[in-house]
Parts: C-alpha cells; structure tokens; sequence
C-alpha cells in the first residue's frame, strides 16, 4: 500500500540539459534583491568571519584592490575589496582578480574537502587577471586554520563537508 502523500510514480533524474538552469535558479533570489540588501549583510558576515586576520594585517595585500568572485552554476558574482580596515562586498566594478568555479568547487574549498592546489589544477577553480593578487589570496585562504574562524563557521564548514557526494 502506498503511503498517502507518496508520488504515483518514482523520481526521475534531472536531465543534464536542464541542470543548468536549475541550478542557475537557486542564485535567482540574491539577483533580484538590490545590492544593498545582498551586500550589507556579506560585508558584516565576511568582517565577522575574518576578524582575527584583518587585525592581524592579513588582508592589507588587498588594500584598495578588488576581487571578484564568479559562482558559474548559479551566475552570480561578489565583489570583494579591503578599505585598509575592513573588507567590503561592493556593487560589480573594476576588479584586479576574478576566482571563478562552480558552487560545488568552492564549497569543497570552504569545507576543506580539497586544497586550492588541487582546485585550481583540476580546473575546478580558475583565477583570472592579476595571478600574483590570485595567488596571495588563495595562500591566504589555505593558511586559515579553522580553529581560527568564529564556532559558527566553524560549524558551517563541518556541514558543508557531509555534502561530499553533491
């Protein structure tokens, strides 16, 4: 006997030729709200999550430059630069450094799942533009202990890290 709210018929799989647009469909919210509402909150978040080394000086290399952060899959893109005090997500603009990939790509970046090496020689991640600003702030990435991120992220990157088989 079938359960009451169980579909007549099983899951088919999602055909290749419409995964992109699905997938593009999840970033449809973030695109439709006004910069300010999708850069306010990152700019508090990302100070938040890297306050140990902006205090530390880790950032300055970034000191009124501008990288930009391209998630394929889902065809959004954050600006990312550093005022000197702190980093800010900013309207599209002129950027230095583009790091792009999909979102499975950076989130086994940010779950530690991957190193970047293994990343950016898989072409799961590609830097474009200026490679030596590239290459500072990915050995900046990877030199982040995660012991060093506030709990909450932490826990974040150990949830991200059981989406293994996404």
């Amino acid at each position: 006997m079938r359960p009451l709210f169980a579909p007549a018929f099983p899951a088919l799989p999602l055909p290749e030729r419409l995964k992109k647009p699905a997938m593009e469909l999840l970033g449809l919210p973030i695109k439709l709200l006004p910069t300010f509402m999708v850069n306010a909150p990152l700019t508090r978040a990302i100070n938040h999550l890297f306050r140990l080394p902006i205090s530390e000086g880790d950032f300055d290399f970034l000191q009124d430059r501008c990288l930009k952060i391209h998630i394929t899959d889902l065809d959004l893109s954050f600006y990312i630069s550093f005022d000197g005090q702190q980093l800010m997500a900013t309207s599209a603009r002129h950027f230095d450094v583009e790091f792009q990939g999909d979102s499975k790509a950076f989130l086994r970046l940010a779950s530690r799942q991957e190193d970047p090496d293994t990343l950016f020689f898989q072409r799961s991640l590609m830097i474009e533009g200026d490679t030596e600003l590239g290459l500072g702030i990915k050995n900046l990435l990877d030199s982040l202990e995660p012991e060093q991120l506030p709990i909450l992220a932490q826990r974040l990157v150990q949830l991200a890290g059981r989406f293994k088989s996404m």
